[in-house]
């Protein structure tokens, strides 16, 4: 087992170090309509969804036994929203506010980028994050919208920032759900941080021979239950 590397989570001054939540291992936020879903299908013959069925050659299995789903849903660290904050339609525009003394958000100057379907067209914002995260040497970290959430209030911009090298502050820019009034609540996930290694690449291509993709299928169904968890599964662990 190889040893556990270290992420130094860096707050801009005391103040934020003692009033904002910490960054936290993504698997404290593991959605409930993951929680709430059943292993394998439901139907008349397994109503409570707790029993395997193998017909064809094909088993019931729900989304909820993919370990590399999982995988993802816990992959890194999640950083949250400090305070509590309400959003407001004004002009047909979306506008902050809050209650402390220090600015969560900005306005993100214009930018001529693609907004996803769904957010407003208006007006992109950037959180302001207190935390700077320090990775080792060789590492950096891809930010992403917090994957636990598909459709969430603020969207992030995705990024990759190599973190071991620059104590730059991590505010990134967000869209905002179009046309949402409402307070949204301190604790919310705003985005995921996941480190991983620095490598150089280079592509090249092949194929199968006759029967191997076959062969390799039979050996995957060899196993009827965990079979990805039982041949090649690697814990993964962010603490």
């Amino acid at each position: 087992m190889s040893m556990s590397k270290t992420i130094d989570f860096i707050a801009i001054n005391k103040y934020f170090y003692s009033v904002c939540e910490k960054p936290s291992p993504a698997s404290n936020f593991i959605p409930d309509w993951w929680k709430n879903a059943t292993p394998y299908q439901k139907s008349p013959e397994n109503p409570d969804g707790k029993k395997i069925i193998i017909q064809n050659g094909v088993s019931n299995a729900s989304f909820k036994k993919c370990a590399p789903m999982l995988d993802f849903l816990t992959a890194g660290y999640v950083f949250t929203l400090w305070s509590d904050v309400q959003i407001t339609q004004q002009n047909n525009r979306p506008y902050i506010s809050w209650r402390v003394n220090k600015d969560i958000f900005e306005i993100h100057d214009h930018q001529e980028v693609d907004i996803p379907e769904g957010y407003s067209k208006t007006d992109t914002f950037k959180y302001k994050n207190p935390w700077i995260p320090k990775l080792p040497k060789g590492y950096s970290a891809l930010i992403i919208p917090y994957v636990g959430h598909p459709n969430p209030i603020f969207k992030t911009m995705q990024a990759i920032i190599d973190y071991d090298k620059t104590m730059h502050p991590l505010i990134p820019p967000m869209f905002i759900k179009e046309g949402f009034e409402g307070i949204v609540e301190k604790g919310t996930p705003m985005f995921q941080m996941i480190p991983f290694k620095r490598d150089n690449w280079k592509s090249k291509f092949s194929f199968l021979e006759d029967e191997e993709m076959q062969i390799i299928t039979d050996q995957l169904k060899s196993t009827i239950v965990n079979n990805y968890i039982k041949n090649f599964w690697q814990k993964k662990s962010f603490k």
